[in-house]
Parts: structure tokens; C-alpha cells; sequence
């Protein structure tokens, strides 16, 4: 299965905030948009880098409140960590595993094509090993029968 089809499956959208976007405003984005992550883009959409709950955690750990005054480029990862709509869901998970991250942007040429999360991931696997499950369940049950 390729990064394509989760998100054919999820969608697209991506959240975005400018590089000056104070962290102390992103803890109520992520509430309300029931998300974990954002991208900081340029004012051309071209993204810059990526800020997510573990970046904004890392922020306090190290300047304690101070943080939320920090405009979302100092914290971000940057690059961020992306892949391309082609890449399949095992390469991505190794991806993920290897740089120890949960969130990718899926980038086609310059532009953001989505974004995956570990969690989105996770569940088209599931997905797929039900149906798996499924259909050989099925073709033991015919052999049975036949």
C-alpha cells in the first residue's frame, strides 16, 4: 500500500502556521482541530519545517514557560521530515522508526500533499491485516465445505 492511498483515505489537508506563530497559541489549534502536529510554511506555502506536541514539550523541558513566547521556528524540526505520495507504508513506518518521529510531510515535487501520522499508518496495517484475515478465513472455510 502506498502513501497515496492513505490519503485518498484520510485526506490532504494540512494545517499550516507562519514561522512567527507563537507557541503558546498552538496547544488550542491542536484541541480544535483534534490534531497533534502543524507545518510552518513560508509565504509561498512551501513548508520550512514542522512543529508537533513533541517539539512543543521539548520547548518547555528546556526553557520552561519562557517557550510559549517563542515563535514556532525556533522549535520546529527543520527540514521537516517528508516522504513522497509514492513511498509505501512499511517504508514510511522505517522511516518514522529510524528518526524517531510520528508525523511526515508527503510532499509532491515543491508542493505539501498531505501529512501522515504514525497513527494513520497504524491503522490502514489493521486495515489491511483484517482483510487478509478475512479472505483466508473464507478460502479455509470453502476448502472445508468443498
Amino acid at each position: 500500500m502506498k502513501i497515496s492511498d492513505v490519503l485518498a483515505e484520510k485526506g490532504a489537508h494540512v494545517i499550516t502556521v507562519w514561522p512567527d506563530k507563537r507557541l503558546d497559541q498552538l496547544p488550542q489549534l491542536f484541541d480544535e482541530r483534534n490534531i497533534s502536529s502543524v507545518a510552518v510554511v513560508d509565504h509561498a506555502g512551501r513548508p520550512l519545517g514542522i512543529v508537533t506536541d513533541r517539539e512543543l514539550v521539548r520547548g518547555l523541558a528546556r526553557h520552561g514557560v519562557a517557550a510559549l513566547e517563542f515563535p514556532a521556528s525556533r522549535v520546529m524540526l527543520s527540514p521537516p521530515p517528508w516522504c513522497s505520495p509514492d513511498h509505501t507504508v512499511g517504508d514510511v513506518l522505517r522511516q518514522m522508526t529510524e528518526n524517531r518521529v510520528r508525523h511526515i510531510l508527503v510532499m509532491r515535487g515543491d508542493a505539501m500533499a498531505g501529512i501522515v501520522s504514525i497513527g494513520d499508518l497504524v491503522k490502514i496495517r489493521l486495515d489491511d491485516a483484517e482483510l487478509e484475515n478475512r479472505v483466508l478465513r473464507e478460502m479455509a472455510l470453502a476448502r472445508l465445505a468443498g
